[in-house]
């Protein structure tokens, strides 16, 4: 008798416990390895995953599996050691690290049904009476066992049931139907096609298909894709049936030829490609200047893989370069597979299945991207390294870099970084021996680096000048303007003005459900606080004594925006945050009419300072360096200096001499002067020895502990007694560990809960992950949630 090992999908478990059920007759054939099935446990029905086929004689003591949800298995062997590795590692449940490698779409089931979740019971015994939530769709839930959707809805909406489901109460289940892939064709009206009396014939019978023909006269080419979307598979049908519209393939794609390459850049190439023939795993650093061509070495590494027919996945830490990255492969590389969150669920789920097919043997994206289903995978990239959007900051949490290069060491690939201000952990380690150094000391194609002007504001101030840009910058813009340049100019927070203040009695405009100021938004007259979307509209006195004296104090992008606009009226502006990239391909289209030309001043946060390549940029201001620099983070220094390096290299990427405006009010802090000199060597030595002194990464290893709950005194008591019980465990243990804590986080309350942290350093990574999970199986009070998180890159 077959039987299978799976693992319950229960996402609020730490259980990774393998369960043995048996596999009945007539689906033997269906629940294999790598698809998902319906299991009893604890009496409950239970999506579960199967990981293990096992042949058993006795089979009394085992449950059935009820059902088989997947036509297709979901992962294969190399993706769930993977994700064994990542549960282990991160102390996170196997079921979510399972879940987090399937497609949204996949996690989309067929004729949905809700029922009663695994914690239902366990919740309900902590009410009585008339004080139970949605009492009454649990009584119809355990009255039959399952509800339609619809029937669902008629007690809860779809934020509450989406929020039942995370928290384990509810499950959706039903059948997980693999779609197939849909050609992409261009769609012309026929030869036949008669404009005027077979138009009048539809526009009498079928008015909506002649609107479809309308639009593909005026647009004939169109993606087949895009005309099914915007006037249905039904229309579509309909007029090849009639023969008024005919597909045809897509014309072969024109690929670009190498281009050639300096001696730094072929010495690179060179080196990866030997390595590459080794088949077996190693790490090196493409440390390369801003401007110096690392993205060549990209493409000429890759193409060598592809070659030997092996697969590649390349990571980015936004969409933004996403896109470019995917303008220049694609005019060189075939069948470029594209995985992000701005696609949308159809659309990641038809290229995870054109990679799972080998459709497409190169893989680009952030950092879910290192999970694609590549087969025979020979090198991974990580384009700039150092980004902190590497880091997932909700379980698992993991880090893209630490997971890339597991997968490389299991699927002997070549794990390649890149970066122009590597992390500081990266660069040790290169400096080590552990990772291979490869250097780009150049920009290409005989540019320089750009000439470096540190404005000192508090000169601006003293003569009486209160602008977000001073004299000088506008002056540079202005002649940038007269010349037909482009400019940037970086801030580092959106909105209009992060604070509202009474001038009489000092009161601050707060949020009610954090400790955070609220931000005014001025194109919606709106306060919002950015950490739980709290809005209300801006009053115009004062909540403590009512006064009108109200100010506006500090800058974000809406503000630059608005002085831009009244300084040079004439210019042509755009604003790139996330306020103004929420609406599905604003930012490609801002990206785009910078690329072309049609701007000439871009204004952002820091999506404009992270690998954009824009040839006509010559200046770029940074409009407020000391806001990244005065954080209580250790990392505060790091990220200035990499921000700084990163913006000031958009600018001169081209025969343009590019310049750089640093405003600030400390210019002479050593990390804003070595920025500006672009001078890593020096930055990397002087914050290696303040991590050294200080015992911090490299040097160690971070364990952070954060206790969250609605009661301060919950929180600051259980993580003063977590406390006292780490140090006996350290005490018995006899190592080297550093006790901080526990103590307020820097943000003391986030959406009504209040937050208290413990941070352990440590030599040993071991050491701290068995002491977390000392920490996790000790478990937490009602009411208290403990978040653990393994080398942080924010302690905020």
């Amino acid at each position: 008798m077959k039987a299978a090992g799976v693992i319950v999908n229960i996402p609020t478990s730490q259980l990774n416990t393998v369960f043995t059920y048996y596999i009945p007759d007539e689906i033997q054939d269906k629940a294999v390895f790598g698809k998902r099935v319906l299991v009893d446990f604890a009496g409950k029905k239970t999506e579960a995953f199967i990981i293990q086929e096992i042949k058993t004689d006795d089979i009394n003591d085992l449950k059935p599996v009820l059902r088989v949800l997947d036509q297709e298995p979901v992962f294969d062997q190399r993706l769930l050691e993977l994700a064994c590795w990542m549960a282990d590692y991160y102390l996170a449940p196997l079921a979510l690290t399972l879940s987090i490698m399937i497609p949204t779409l996949l996690h989309r089931p067929n004729n949905p049904r809700v029922i009663a979740g695994i914690d239902a019971d366990k919740y309900y015994q902590n009410y009585k009476g008339a004080d139970r939530p949605h009492e009454d769709l649990f009584k119809e839930l355990w009255s039959s066992g399952e509800l339609t959707m619809s029937k669902t809805f008629e007690y809860i909406n779809r934020s509450e049931l989406n929020k039942m489901v995370k928290s384990g109460l509810l499950l959706v289940i039903g059948d997980y139907q693999t779609r197939s892939l849909e050609k992409a064709y261009h769609v012309y009206a026929a030869n036949s096609f008669d404009k005027t009396n077979d138009l009048l014939n539809l526009q009498r019978r079928a008015p909506r298909q002649a609107e479809a023909m309308q639009y593909l006269l005026s647009h004939p080419g169109m993606d087949s894709k895009l005309f099914n979307k915007n006037f249905t598979r039904q229309i579509t049908n309909a007029l090849l049936k009639k023969g008024y519209i005919r597909f045809e393939q897509p014309p072969q794609r024109v690929l670009t030829p190498d281009f050639t390459l300096n001696d730094e850049q072929q010495k690179a190439v060179a080196t990866l490609k030997a390595a590459l023939k080794n088949r077996q795993y190693e790490e090196y650093l493409l440390f390369g200047v801003t401007g110096s061509g690392k993205t060549e070495v990209y493409l000429q590494a890759a193409q060598a893989v592809l070659q030997s027919g092996r697969s590649v996945i390349i990571l980015v830490p936004e969409i933004a370069l996403t896109r470019q990255l995917l303008d220049i492969f694609s005019d060189r590389i075939p069948d470029v597979a594209v995985l992000h969150s701005g696609m949308t669920a159809q659309e990641r789920y038809e290229e995870w299945r054109r990679i799972q097919q080998n459709e497409a043997c190169l893989v680009l994206g952030p950092r879910s991207a290192i999970f694609a289903p590549v087969s025979k995978l020979g090198l991974i990239i990580i384009d700039e390294e150092q980004e902190n959007t590497f880091k997932q900051e909700e379980l698992p949490r993991y880090h893209t870099r630490d997971v890339a290069r597991r997968r490389a060491q299991m699927e002997s690939a070549l794990l390649l970084l890149g970066s122009a201000t590597p992390a500081i952990e990266t660069y040790h380690r290169a400096m080590t021996g552990e990772v291979k150094l490869l250097s780009l000391s150049q920009r290409t194609a005989g540019a320089v680096m750009p000439r470096v002007i540190i404005e000192d504001m508090r000169q601006s101030f003293r003569k009486g000048y209160r602008g977000v840009i001073s004299l000088p910058l506008q002056e540079r813009l202005s002649q940038g303007l007269i010349n037909g340049e482009q400019s940037i100019l970086f801030i580092n927070r959106r909105g209009y003005s992060p604070m509202t203040i009474c001038r009489e009695c000092g009161t601050i405009a707060t949020c009610p459900s954090c400790s955070v100021g609220l931000t005014y938004h001025q194109d919606r007259n709106l306060n919002v606080c950015h950490y739980c979307n709290y809005q209300r509209q801006q009053k115009t006195t004062c909540e403590s004594c009512g006064s009108t004296h109200l100010q506006l104090l500090g800058s974000g992008t809406q503000k630059v925006e608005e002085e831009i606009s009244l300084l040079f009226p004439q210019a042509r502006v755009a604003r790139l945050d996330m306020d103004s990239s929420r609406k599905k391909g604003h930012q490609k289209k801002i990206l785009k009419a910078m690329k072309n030309g049609e701007l000439d001043i871009l204004i952002g946060t820091q999506m404009v300072a992270k690998g954009l390549d824009f040839p006509g940029v010559s200046l770029v201001g940074v409009l407020d360096a000391d806001s990244i620099l005065n954080l209580p983070d250790f990392r505060a220094a790091e990220r200035c200096f990499q921000l700084l390096v990163q913006a000031a290299g958009r600018a001169g990427r081209a025969d343009i001499a590019g310049e750089v405006f640093i405003q600030t009010y400390n210019p002479e802090a050593s990390v804003i002067q070595m920025a500006a000199n672009q001078d890593y060597d020096s930055f990397y030595k002087q914050e290696n020895r303040i991590r050294k002194l200080l015992e911090y990464p490299p040097y160690t290893n971070i364990l952070r502990i954060v206790f969250h709950s609605k009661s301060d005194q919950q929180c600051r008591s259980y993580s003063l007694a977590t406390a006292l019980y780490i140090e006996e465990m350290i005490d018995a243990k006899e190592d080297d560990i550093m006790l901080l804590g526990p103590a307020s986080c820097p943000i003391h309350k986030i959406r009504n809960r209040y937050r208290h942290q413990i941070l352990l350093k440590c030599i040993s990574s071991s050491l701290l992950h068995s002491i977390a999970a000392c920490i996790i199986k000790r478990g937490s009070p009602e009411g208290l949630r403990l978040e653990v998180d393994l080398n942080p890159m924010i302690t905020m």
